[in-house]
């Protein structure tokens, strides 16, 4: 695998990125042999951002400190201690990676966790294949749909602007507390502050999506 070439896919396919900022050399340093070589290679390249207009946006680890610890609890598998949220979607979905079973998916409306390699570890080939599919960003899946069956992020960006960096749209009423996913009840809110909110609503439950149709697994934590 050519992670230069890699990259520069991931960039074709995905369009345009804005640019957040630079990932110190120090930084860097402190994820290596811990992140994938084609993560660490990108931050390096083109730092932080984001992609489709904000939908997606490419984060620090330590800009959600603390986050994960009230996914997880502890749990057997999974863990705050070895695992890096890279990335999340202006509605709260995380990527995170786990340096035991790769890329994992957190969906904090629904309180579902996916991890593939986890559920079958025969997936587990090469962290950057892993790593460079999980950023390729797919609108659909990101976004969210509302009763109507009607996407709302770009209406939610006409009607309340795109979040700066570290904020989100949130639902209020959350989901999780019978809200119901309505324009009218998208604000824009603190990132870390509205995901741990999110976080301490529910019981998360890992899901393998590689059954037909997917099965709840375990509960996490």
């Amino acid at each position: 695998m050519n992670i230069q070439e890699d990259i520069d896919d991931i960039m074709e396919e995905n369009g345009p990125f804005g640019t957040d900022g630079p990932v110190a050399d120090e930084v860097i340093g402190q994820y290596l042999g811990k992140l994938p070589k084609l993560l660490t290679t990108f931050w390096k390249q083109q730092g932080l951002g984001f992609w489709k207009g904000g939908l997606f946006t490419l984060c620090h680890p330590a800009s959600f400190d603390g986050l994960l610890s009230q996914i997880f609890h502890a749990d057997s598998d999974f863990s705050h201690a070895d695992c890096y949220i890279y990335g999340y979607s202006s509605f709260g979905h995380l990527l995170v990676w786990s340096e035991r079973h790769w890329v994992v998916q957190i969906d904090l409306l629904n309180g579902r966790i996916a991890c593939p390699v986890l559920i079958d570890p025969s997936k587990a080939i090469n962290p950057d294949i892993h790593m460079s599919t999980s950023l390729s960003v797919h609108v659909d899946s990101l976004d969210v749909y509302d009763d109507d069956n009607k996407k709302l992020f770009t209406r939610a960006v006409k009607k309340l602007g795109r979040p700066e960096p570290g904020h989100v749209f949130g639902f209020t009423p959350a989901l999780a507390m019978g809200g119901a996913p309505k324009l009218e009840n998208l604000k824009i809110v603190p990132a870390l502050e509205h995901f741990l909110f999110l976080a301490q609503l529910q019981q998360f439950q890992l899901i393998d999506y590689l059954a037909q149709p997917p099965r709840v697994v375990r509960a996490v934590g």
